[in-house]
């Protein structure tokens, strides 16, 4: 029997087109295929939270099929941070003074924290099943700031990465998803956190540093389209955290990743609920077709 490498799934950031990871993990499941570490960044910290806490594929695409715009976003935040920076923004036009907290974004996060903390029974990392990293950027620092339950050892440490331990998962994946515009950083401890997109969007590194012999990195940002008709703001903040991350995240899948799955997602915007079926079945297709290339690359004993 051939050795089994141990290998890491990076799933990527990516709004709703993160639904696709639930179709790459359901087809990775039925050919048992299960990773031995998962890397989450924004929108895939979800599924890989959820995942190495034991939700199965077909339970993750369940909660998916039903999944409401208000589970996620705040809407209350919405209306009073919109009328906060409006106010600031008409008192400071005529220098008049006003005391107001300024939010850094249009809602907050605490909606998607309590919906997550519910989900994952307020887990922490050393509860999961299957080793996490989660991925979060330091917004006055500019570090990836990984969220894990494992010490890391470098004999050369990279300069812009800090490993921190004992955080609850639902704060690790909020911190991970916070794009900067839409929802307000992340304050955790001492640092302000955003979406980990800005430096890492597939978190292939991270599983390498972690001791993954192999590593898979799951890409839900292509959609396959050389143009894009920009029509609202959402769709603004998302591509252009694209296309700040586009190359970065192209040469790290390069230099990383011994595989990259890539779904053909084409034109499914941040509020796109109702294409969420749509992403699972492109994420099934990806897998599929990758499936010879993982198995070979990981070796034999799969059971």
């Amino acid at each position: 029997m051939a050795f089994r490498k141990t290998w890491g799934l990076a799933l990527g950031g990516g709004f709703l087109r993160g639904a696709a990871h639930i179709g790459v993990l359901k087809v990775f499941e039925e050919e048992g295929l299960r990773p031995d570490l998962v890397a989450g960044t924004s929108a895939g910290s979800i599924t890989a939270a959820l995942y190495c806490a034991g939700w199965t594929p077909a339970q993750l695409e369940e909660l998916a099929l039903h999944l409401k715009p208000s589970a996620i976003y705040d809407f209350c935040s919405l209306i009073v941070n919109l009328g906060a920076m409006i106010t600031k923004t008409i008192f400071d036009l005529f220098n008049f003074p006003i005391f107001i907290r300024t939010p850094l974004g249009l809602t907050a996060s605490r909606k998607m924290e309590r919906w997550l903390e519910r989900l994952l029974n307020k887990c922490t990392f050393s509860n999961l099943k299957t080793f996490l990293a989660i991925l979060a950027v330091d917004l006055n620092t500019g570090m990836r700031i990984v969220f894990t339950d494992k010490d890391v050892y470098f004999s050369e440490p990279p300069e812009d990465i800090v490993f921190i331990r004992n955080v609850p998962v639902a704060q690790a994946v909020v911190a991970s998803c916070a794009v900067p515009g839409v929802f307000e950083p992340k304050k955790i401890g001492i640092r302000l956190l955003v979406d980990g997109g800005l430096k890492e969007n597939v978190p292939v590194e991270v599983l390498s540093l972690l001791g993954a012999d192999v590593v898979v990195g799951v890409d839900v940002g292509y959609d396959g389209e050389p143009y894009k008709d920009i029509g609202n703001l959402a769709q603004v903040l998302g591509q252009s955290l694209d296309i700040i991350g586009s190359a970065v995240t192209q040469d790290k899948l390069k230099k990383y990743a011994r595989l990259v799955v890539q779904p053909v997602l084409k034109d499914v915007a941040p509020w796109d609920f109702k294409k969420i079926p749509y992403c699972i079945k492109q994420g099934e297709e990806a897998a599929k077709e990758a499936l010879p290339a993982l198995k070979k690359v990981i070796g034999g004993g799969i059971g």
